[in-house]
């Protein structure tokens, strides 16, 4: 049985005091029925703007034969990546934050839950993606790991809770999480070594040997559209293969308080979502994006080619020294 709390599809949400307690000590919360499907719709209307844009600078760049506009959100991407291998990386390392991205990721709902791991100050962290797993792509496959482990070293201190929210059901068959139950418990960063190391696998991941991995039950994280995975930043998981012929859009967002140490590595910085000081606050995005779209390309090492998947971080050199 998953760690899993119920609400009413798209209301306000406050979690018991057990429901937190499971996320203490499972690491991991599934809120079923968080969100409406119906307001999910905007965002999934935004990335396919992304998906949009890209497939016509591909077209004229001769890249691919079609735009491929006939196919729908689930669909289209895959149509792209057979013609044009990497395009699902092009869009994950976009980088583009949305204002339908930045609603959800500030909603008050997701705020409420979080404010009850962290407390009343709580700050957007500069790490968030979206997540295009096209079926059968390997380099979307993402292996066991620690959402710490990417982050400078001393971040593992801070609490950063993650939603993980998928845009339609997610299972075992369309590339869901799996989450090692408790595998937080011993509150330290394991040894995570380089992906691009393995055989011909040239992804920029990091993973976690079966052999270095805590104790814990593999719990498979199955759910409907609409619910979210709340995630601790120190609990091992890891994404299946997807075997569907949809692309398994999701997004994962993060928070901690602003006053604790984020382990951002020469990017944006985190953005504060809510202060206890002031409850008339509002989130000021527009320079905070911008500066955030920078970072994230300059840290990712990003050629000026604009179609170049190499992807390049600091979380690189940090595990290649500890090698």
């Amino acid at each position: 049985m998953t760690a899993t709390a119920m609400t009413a599809a798209g209301g306000p949400r406050t979690l018991t005091q057990a429901e937190v307690q499971r996320y203490f000590d499972d690491g991991f919360l599934i809120v079923e029925n968080l969100f409406d499907p119906a307001e999910l719709q905007p965002v999934m209307d935004e990335i396919a703007g992304i998906v949009d844009d890209l497939a016509r600078r591909l077209y004229a760049a001769g890249k691919v034969s079609s735009l491929h506009a006939d196919k729908d959100f689930f669909h289209r991407l895959t149509a792209l990546e057979n013609e044009h291998n990497g395009t699902a990386v092009l869009v994950h390392i976009n980088g583009w934050l949305g204002p339908h991205m930045a609603r959800l990721w500030s909603d008050p709902r997701l705020l409420d839950i979080v404010q009850q791991f962290i407390g009343p100050d709580i700050a957007g962290h500069p790490v968030w993606n979206i997540r295009s797993k096209t079926p059968d792509t390997r380099l979307m496959t993402v292996p066991w790991h620690q959402d710490t482990a990417y982050l400078g070293e001393g971040a593992e201190t801070t609490l950063q809770p993650t939603a993980w929210i998928p845009f339609l059901d997610a299972n075992a068959i369309n590339g869901g999480l799996q989450v090692l139950r408790g595998g937080h418990k011993p509150g330290a960063v394991v040894r995570h070594r380089l992906e691009n190391t393995v055989g011909d696998r040239k992804s920029w991941y990091l993973y976690i040997d079966e052999n270095d991995l805590p104790p814990g039950d593999i719990v498979t994280c199955e759910m409907k559209l609409g619910s979210v995975l709340f995630l601790n930043q120190l609990v091992p998981h890891r994404s299946l293969e997807n075997r569907s012929d949809k692309v398994r859009w999701s997004v994962d967002l993060r928070w901690q308080d602003p006053a604790l140490p984020n382990g951002d590595q020469g990017g944006s910085g985190t953005i504060v979502m809510r202060k206890q000081s002031d409850p008339a606050f509002t989130v000021d995005w527009d320079a905070w994006a911008a500066k955030q779209r920078d970072a994230y390309k300059e840290q990712r090492g990003l050629s000026g080619d604009a179609f170049d998947t190499t992807v390049e971080g600091k979380w690189m050199d940090r595990w290649r020294a500890a090698a």
